[in-house]
C-alpha cells in the first residue's frame, strides 16, 4: 500500500461515517421488489427451483424482475439454498415480462448495473443517482471536498442513492477511485463492477473465486495476483465473501480490491507509477 493509499483511506473514513449517519435511516434495509440481472450473458428464469426445469425465458442483461416479497415467497428462498463458488445462495420466485419463474438470486442485484461502454466507478455512479450539493437536503447530508496535500488532489461527493465517491490524482498516484456503496455484500458488488471495461477484461480470468491467494495470468503473460477472503456467517457453516483484492502491473502498478465496511462495501481501485 502506497503512502498515499493509506492516507486517501484515512481521510475517506470521516466521510464514509458521515455517509453512514444519513443511509442507516434512509436506505433501510428490506427485501426490494426490484432486481437487475447482472450477467453479461443473461440469467436464465426456470419453472422451478433447480437447473434442472424448463427454462422459460433469459432474462437479459439489466433487465428487471419483480420480486413479490411475500411471506410465503420469503420462506421459498430459504428453503431452497444452493452453493456456487463456495457461497451459499437463493432461488427467487419472480415475475419477468409478465411470466413467473424462478431465478438465482446472485446473479441479481437492487442496483442497476453498467450501462455497456461504461468506464470507471464514477461513470457508473453517475448514471445511478445525481449528486448532493453542499447543502443539508431532506434531512441527508452532503460533502464534497477538494484539497492538495502534497500535492495530491481530492475529490469527494455524496450521492442520494447513498454512495460516496472520492477521485484522488497527483502525488504518487497517477488515478484513484474509491466508492463506498450502502447496504449490499461482497459478491453483488463483484457482479455489478466486472462489467465495468476497466476491470470487464480482468475479473474474467478468474470467476470461480478460489479462497486465498492465487496467480492468474492473461493472454499476454501479465500475472495477477488474487487475495479471496471468506468469513463464516455467525451459527452458520455457511460462509461469504469478505474480500476481493487483485494487483497487478502491465507498464504501471494497479490494485483493485472489494471489502465490507460495516453494511457498506468500499470499492477501490489505484493505479501508480
Amino acid at each position: 500500500m502506497t503512502r498515499s493509499t493509506a492516507f486517501l483511506l484515512k481521510t475517506a473514513l470521516f466521510f464514509g461515517l458521515l455517509a453512514d449517519i444519513f443511509s442507516m435511516n434512509t436506505f433501510a434495509q428490506k427485501a426490494p421488489k426490484i432486481y437487475y440481472a447482472t450477467l453479461s450473458e443473461g440469467v436464465k428464469l426456470y419453472v422451478g427451483p433447480s437447473i434442472q426445469t424448463k427454462a422459460l425465458a433469459t432474462v437479459a442483461y439489466g433487465s428487471q424482475v419483480t420480486f413479490s416479497n411475500s411471506d410465503v415467497d420469503q420462506l421459498e428462498m430459504v428453503n431452497n439454498p444452493l452453493v456456487i463458488n463456495d457461497t451459499r445462495t437463493y432461488w427467487m420466485k419472480v415475475i419477468y415480462n409478465k411470466v413467473k419463474g424462478y431465478v438465482v438470486k446472485n446473479n441479481f442485484a437492487s442496483i442497476k448495473p453498467p450501462k455497456e461502454n461504461t468506464g470507471k466507478l464514477s461513470d457508473w455512479v453517475n448514471q445511478l443517482s445525481q449528486p448532493i450539493g453542499n447543502k443539508w437536503e431532506s434531512g441527508k447530508i452532503s460533502e464534497s471536498l477538494s484539497e492538495s496535500e502534497n500535492d495530491n488532489y481530492f475529490s469527494r461527493q455524496i450521492f442520494q442513492n447513498g454512495m460516496l465517491l472520492t477521485t484522488t490524482s497527483g502525488f504518487d498516484v497517477n488515478f484513484s477511485e474509491t466508492l463506498q456503496i450502502p447496504h449490499t455484500d461482497v459478491l453483488t458488488v463483484y457482479n455489478l463492477i466486472k462489467n465495468i471495461g476497466s476491470f470487464y477484461r480482468i475479473l474474467k480470468l478468474n470467476t470461480a473465486l478460489p479462497e486465498g491467494n492465487t496467480i492468474v495470468k492473461d493472454s499476454e503473460g501479465n500475472e495477477y495476483k488474487w487475495t479471496i477472503l471468506r468469513k463464516t456467517q455467525e451459527g452458520s457453516e455457511d460462509k461469504f465473501l469478505k474480500s476481493i483484492e487483485i494487483i497487478w502491473n502491465n507498464g504501471i502498478n494497479n490494485t483493485l480490491s472489494i471489502s465490507a465496511l460495516g453494511n457498506d462495501i468500499v470499492v477501490f481501485y489505484e493505479n501508480t507509477l
